[in-house]
C-alpha cells in the first residue's frame, strides 16, 4: 500500500475501518489535526483584504504561513505514525527462542515503542499550536468564518486528546525513567496548554454565536 494521505476520502476511512490496527486512532488524530490547522488557513484567506477586522495583514499573513505550515506536517504524520506502529509489530516478532534473541528482542521493541510515543507527542504539540493559531483569530477575523474558527478548534482539540492517548498507551508498555518520563512529562504541558486554549476558544466562539 501506498502512502495513506494519497488515497481518498472515503479509501481513507475504509483502511481505518478494516480489521487490522493500523491506521488507527493516531493517524486519525493527525489527520483531525490536519484538517483544523486548513480550516485556521481557511479563516486567514477568508480575512485577507477587510479594512473592518482587529487583525492586520502582516499577523494574517504570519498566521496562514504557520497554519500552513502545521497542516502539511499533521498530514506527514498520519504515515509517520502508521510506520511506527508498524514497527513495533516488526519487533513483536523477532525471535525469541535464544537469550541472546530476547535480549535483542526486549531492546528493539523498546525502541520501537519511545518511537511509537515521540510521533503522538508530535501531533499532540502541533495540535496544541493550530489552537494557539485559532484562539488568537477569535473575534478578530471575518465574522462569517466564525463557525469554521469553531470547528478548527473542536477538530484541533480532538487531535490533541487522542494523540495524548496514544502517547500514554506506547508509554505505558515501557519502564519509567529517562525518555520515557521526558515525553510524558511534556505530553502533560502540550495537553494543558491545548485544554487552556480550546476551552477559551470554544466559550468565546459559542458567546459570539449566541449560544450562551
Amino acid at each position: 500500500m501506498g502512502r495513506l494521505i494519497d488515497l481518498t476520502v472515503s479509501g481513507f476511512d475504509a483502511e481505518v475501518a478494516a480489521a487490522s490496527p493500523a491506521p488507527g486512532g493516531g493517524a486519525a488524530a493527525a489527520l483531525a489535526g490536519s484538517v483544523a490547522a486548513a480550516l485556521v488557513a481557511m479563516v486567514c484567506r477568508l480575512s485577507v483584504g477587510r479594512d473592518d477586522l482587529a487583525t492586520t495583514a502582516d499577523e494574517l499573513a504570519k498566521t496562514l504561513d504557520a497554519a500552513e505550515g502545521l497542516r502539511r506536517r499533521l498530514l506527514e504524520l498520519i504515515d509517520e505514525d502508521t510506520a511506527a506502529f508498524d514497527a513495533v509489530m516488526i519487533a513483536v516478532r523477532l525471535p525469541k527462542a535464544e537469550e541472546a534473541q530476547r535480549v535483542a528482542r526486549v531492546a528493539a521493541l523498546e525502541r520501537a515503542t519511545l518511537a511509537a510515543a515521540a510521533v503522538p507527542l508530535e501531533t499532540l504539540t502541533a495540535a496544541a499550536r493550530t489552537l494557539a493559531l485559532a484562539g488568537a483569530l477569535v473575534g478578530r477575523a471575518n465574522p462569517a468564518a466564525a463557525s469554521d474558527l469553531g470547528v478548527a478548534v473542536e477538530l484541533a482539540r480532538a487531535a490533541a486528546e487522542g494523540a495524548l492517548l496514544n502517547v500514554a498507551i506506547n508509554l505505558g508498555a515501557l519502564p519509567p525513567g529517562g525518555d520515557v518520563d521526558r515525553l510524558r512529562q511534556a505530553s502533560a504541558r502540550e495537553i494543558d496548554a491545548a485544554r487552556a486554549t480550546a476551552t477559551l476558544a470554544t466559550e468565546a466562539i459559542r458567546r459570539g454565536l449566541s449560544l450562551g
